[in-house]
């Protein structure tokens, strides 16, 4: 799974829109981005970003390919309900992230029921036992088109 920084921050986004980061959610979104093999400085602005409040306004998604669009939105549906509730807020700032990315409505529920089924596996809704691999293999079973 290899993503850029921005696809993180925009992760941290979501989380920070009810007002904290959960210690869950920082886990959750630390442990994807050392999978990503973020840089040593990607990795430290994504930590800063866990600690900080971001907003997704402030964060370019622009210039990444559709599959790099297609997973992060993924993520961002796994990251969204990790806590285990959606807030009104949050599924507004989905809305937000896949405009931003330029993702059209069917592409979005695809990516979020690929994130849905690997969420739904054993120990899939725990940070720890997420399996971000087979969500990128889920997707390419689901969207060959885009590799």
């Amino acid at each position: 799974m290899k993503l850029p920084r921005q696809s993180f921050l925009a992760l941290a986004a979501i989380g920070w829109v009810d007002g904290s980061l959960q210690r869950i959610e920082a886990a959750g979104l630390m442990r994807a981005a050392c999978e990503a093999a973020l840089s040593p400085e990607d990795l430290a602005e994504v930590e800063k970003a866990t600690k900080t409040k971001v907003e997704l306004a402030s964060i370019d998604v622009s210039g990444m390919s559709t599959w790099e669009q297609v997973l992060t939105y993924a993520l961002a549906a796994w990251f969204a309900q990790l806590d285990g509730v959606v807030s009104t807020s949050e599924a507004t700032t989905m809305a937000e992230l896949g405009d931003a990315l330029g993702l059209a409505d069917p592409l979005r529920k695809r990516a979020a029921a690929a994130a849905y089924d690997i969420a739904c596996l054993p120990g899939g809704g725990k940070p720890e036992r997420y399996d971000f691999q087979q969500l990128a293999a889920r997707l390419r079973e689901r969207l060959p088109q885009l590799e």
